[in-house]
């Protein structure tokens, strides 16, 4: 099968979970839809024979870690065991209530829950398993189907705001405007990840010199028109959050512009310093409504009273967590009856303190191992001549996703967490070749490109 078929294929699966992927729960029909083609991806990049090589990503330890994560949600304990893990007393004790032996359990409180929580990985998966086959798509096709899309969504979410309609879920902020997703917030992060692609992307093809003429000021006001209009659409989208990273995100496409200009790492310390000390100032005295210092206008229902409450279950099930998919049954056993109305919590929206709640040292480890790859080749790669655009940019978007999702879960979806995973790849992956010599499918090359595709 040609290599041309294969990354049809993976755009093609791309433009899928753009579209049907963006919302967490909000439609399990769309979602199961993803993971039955994701699987049969995952499938085909297994056991395709025709592949000439994938790329070394070095993330085998962290995906080593995920697979313990996964595999001791359903080992089973016996009963002696089991009533000692922090957070089961009260369940140990109904057994013994109603005069029942206790079975044994696993670590996950519901490890039906936690195989679907796992299953929602599928898509971000399938994608970062075929991006690193040799049939892979080129880097510029794939930031192109995410910049389309996005430049799609920003229109719908347009319409939405002005018209009240055309929301794609039943489930969503009406009277805002979410796009192709559920949440306006998961919105403008979205945007700010195409934004980071888009942005670093024409830089490189301006930088580049194949264009001249009036061709060249064609596509810089091309690239600069998309540029615009996703920046307006991260502000429409009306996410405090996301309007925030909007200035670390276009602060680095400007350091882009200007590869060889270097800043001593005290002064990046200093101003980071200064930029979260200054969010801060801007959160607590600022204009800007936020219910994660104040409590919102429903009871029960804000960002502050989540993680006061998280807090407290994180305190009753660490070190191992209650398992993975059991926050939201987890949650209501904590939420106070009078304050219970038709609006329920569905997440932490603080996925690090959700992340812990569930898998505990677990997941922490998977977390901590993460980061141990993403952050010295994210050094790296500012620190360096900063020419190379694409790794650049999936870097801006990985740190962008892991920022918002301290206050937030863009990463529960289908969408956001594929972007990640095809980030992970366009990180380290060779830079696309010349357009007048290219294909779409990526295949190994000799020389030092060459060398950093090795089987895993």
């Amino acid at each position: 099968m040609s290599l041309a078929t294969r990354a049809n294929a993976t755009l093609a699966y791309l433009v899928f979970v753009l579209l049907l992927g963006g919302a967490s729960a909000a439609s399990p029909v769309g979602n199961v839809f993803l993971q039955l083609l994701g699987a049969g991806l995952i499938g085909w990049t297994l056991l395709d024979r025709s592949a000439e090589g994938v790329m070394h990503t070095g993330l085998r330890k962290f995906a080593f870690a995920l697979g313990v994560l996964m595999a001791v949600q359903f080992v089973p304990m016996p009963p002696a065991l089991w009533q000692h893990l922090p957070g089961r007393d009260t369940i140990y004790n109904g057994f013994v209530l109603i005069g029942a032996p206790a079975p044994w359990l696993t670590l996950s409180l519901n490890p039906w829950h936690s195989l679907a929580s796992f299953a929602w990985w599928i898509p971000a998966a399938a994608l970062f398993l075929s991006m690193r086959t040799s049939g892979a798509p080129l880097s510029r096709h794939v930031i192109g189907v995410v910049t389309a899309v996005a430049a799609l969504s920003v229109v719908f979410g347009g319409l939405q705001t002005t018209a009240g309609a055309f929301y794609f879920y039943e489930i969503t902020n009406i009277g805002e405007g979410p796009g192709f997703f559920s949440n306006s917030n998961h919105q403008g992060s979205f945007l700010l990840c195409a934004l980071a692609l888009w942005g670093c992307w024409a830089i490189g093809e301006m930088r580049g010199g194949a264009i001249g003429g009036k061709t060249l000021d064609t596509s810089r006001a091309l690239h600069s028109g998309v540029a615009l209009l996703l920046v307006v659409g991260v502000v429409v989208s009306g996410s405090l959050a996301c309007q925030l990273l909007l200035i670390p995100v276009l602060a680095s496409l400007a350091l882009v512009l200007k590869p060889d200009l270097r800043v001593p790492f005290l002064l990046v310390l200093v101003g980071g310093l200064l930029v979260l000390g200054g969010l801060g100032a801007f959160l607590i005295y600022g204009p800007a409504e936020n219910d994660l210092l104040v409590k919102g206008t429903v009871p029960g229902i804000s960002r502050q009273e989540f993680l006061v409450t998280g807090l407290k279950i994180l305190g009753d099930f660490a070190p191992f967590g209650s398992g993975s998919g059991t926050f939201v049954e987890l949650y209501r056993w904590y939420e106070d009856p009078a304050q219970v109305s038709t609006t329920f919590v569905n997440h932490a929206h603080d996925d690090l303190l959700e992340l812990l709640i569930e898998t505990g040292v677990f997941g922490l480890a998977v977390l901590g191992l993460f980061l141990i790859w993403f952050v010295p080749r994210a050094w790296s790669l500012w620190a360096g001549p900063r020419r190379n655009v694409v790794p650049l940019a999936a870097s801006m978007v990985i740190a962008t996703e892991l920022l918002h999702s301290l206050v937030d879960y863009p990463l529960r979806t289908a969408a956001m967490s594929s972007i990640v995973a095809i980030a992970c790849v366009l990180m380290v992956r060779p830079a696309d070749a010349p357009r007048s010599r290219s294909r779409r499918g990526n295949r190994p090359r000799t020389g030092e490109s060459a060398r950093e595709m090795v089987q895993i």
